[in-house]
């Protein structure tokens, strides 16, 4: 059996062992970091790497690269589809910016460039599109629950503070749905690295780092705001499909 029709027939175990190996990549790198001290920030830098290789192997592999909207640009009509996740991603820039170096800005940026096509071709690339045949909602649900689940992985590292962790996968589902919906809605994934890398370098710059610390109320319940709006902005996006069931060589776009 080839690995499209496995993932055909059997699309919620391959979604498992889609994040299986993106998990498994995630705890290599991590006791290769502590076995060679490399730091944080390297860790994640080669994690990601690797990651974005494997993931974009296997959409080839699979023959997705039109299916999972990597062969799809952006177009100008869609623009305004982008504007509210965007002017969310920027409220991380009130509280001011840790980050003025010139190359620390540019190291951020393009990590924060690699985390988010890395993210996204296994969460809206891999996972998403493998879950369409079970129905649209379904799968931007699905998708979205485990991209917010990921999260958890940075309590136990102790990268974030545990009340910031648990907020944030509040935050992140709501934005799961959101991107999901953007990608069915432009039939694109590059709209959602980009918005995906804002949101992270954003939050970098205005922390100084990778690591969070203890945040105040304000930044936690706005986080809980980010997530309930995106949320409802997602599904609003996809109120046209809400119980299709898409096989995975169906293309069609959500609205015209």
């Amino acid at each position: 059996m080839t690995l499209t029709r496995f993932t055909e027939e059997h699309p919620y175990l391959s979604s498992a062992v889609f994040l299986l190996v993106f998990l498994f990549v995630l705890i290599v790198c991590a006791f290769l970091n502590l076995v060679f001290m490399a730091g944080l920030i390297q860790q994640v830098a080669i994690a990601d790497l690797l990651l974005a290789s494997i993931g974009i192997f296997l959409v080839i592999r699979l023959d997705w690269l039109g299916k999972a909207g990597y062969s799809t640009g952006i177009r100008l009509a869609q623009v305004p589809l982008f504007l509210l996740p965007c002017a969310f991603a920027l409220l991380s820039l009130g509280d001011g910016i840790q980050v003025t170096a010139p190359l620390a800005i540019l190291y951020f940026a393009i990590l924060t460039l690699v985390v988010g096509f890395a993210e996204e071709t296994y969460f809206r690339g891999l996972i998403l599109t493998a879950l369409l045949s079970t129905g649209t909602l379904r799968a931007v649900f699905i998708s979205a629950l485990l991209f917010a689940a990921l999260h958890l992985l940075n309590i136990f590292g102790g990268t974030w503070d545990p009340t910031y962790t648990v907020v944030d996968i509040v935050a992140a589902f709501g934005l799961g749905i959101t991107y999901a919906a953007i990608r069915l809605r432009t039939e694109s994934i590059w709209p959602v690295v980009g918005i995906h890398a804002l949101f992270d370098f954003t939050a970098i710059i205005s922390q100084g780092g990778i690591q969070v610390s203890e945040q105040s109320l304000h930044v936690l319940l706005m986080l809980v705001f980010t997530g309930v709006v995106c949320a409802v902005y997602g599904l609003f996006l996809l109120r046209d499909r809400k119980e299709d069931h898409i096989t995975i060589g169906d293309t069609a776009p959500l609205s015209k």
